[in-house]
C-alpha cells in the first residue's frame, strides 16, 4: 500500500511550522502506524534529510506516549487505541493522512 503523508514540521517553538508532504511506499497492512513512520524515516535518513520526530516508548499499547493527532483525531480514528497499535489496514490505499503533534496551552 502507499500513502501521502502531510506531516507537521517545526524546528522549534519559536519558528513557524508547516505541513510537509512525504510519500510512504510498500506499506504492509499489518504494519503499525509507528512502523510505517519508521520506514519513512529510514528513507529520509538515506537521503540525508532530517527524520520525523515522534514520541514512543513501549510500542505495546500500554504507556500512551506514542500520541499524535492523525487526521484531526488523537491517536487516530480508532477509540481507545494507541498510535503504536493502530494498523495501516485501517487506512485506504492511496489515502492522504495528516499527522501533527498534540497541542496544548497552559
Amino acid at each position: 500500500m502507499k500513502y501521502t503523508l502531510k506531516i507537521w514540521r517545526q524546528k522549534s517553538p519559536d519558528e513557524k511550522g508547516r505541513f510537509v508532504t512525504y510519500e510512504a511506499h510498500d506499506v504492509g497492512p499489518g504494519m503499525s502506524f509507528l512502523e510505517m513512520l519508521d520506514g519513512v524515516n529510514q528513507g529520509l535518513i538515506a537521503k540525508g534529510e532530517e527524520p520525523v520526530a515522534f514520541e514512543q516508548d513501549c510500542r505495546e499499547g500500554i504507556c500512551g506516549s506514542c500520541g499524535v493527532v492523525i487526521n484531526g483525531h488523537a491517536h487516530g480514528p480508532d477509540r481507545e487505541t494507541a498510535t503504536c497499535q493502530l494498523h495501516m489496514r485501517r487506512f485506504h490505499d492511496g489515502e492522504t493522512i495528516y499527522i501533527e503533534p498534540f497541542r496544548a496551552k497552559a
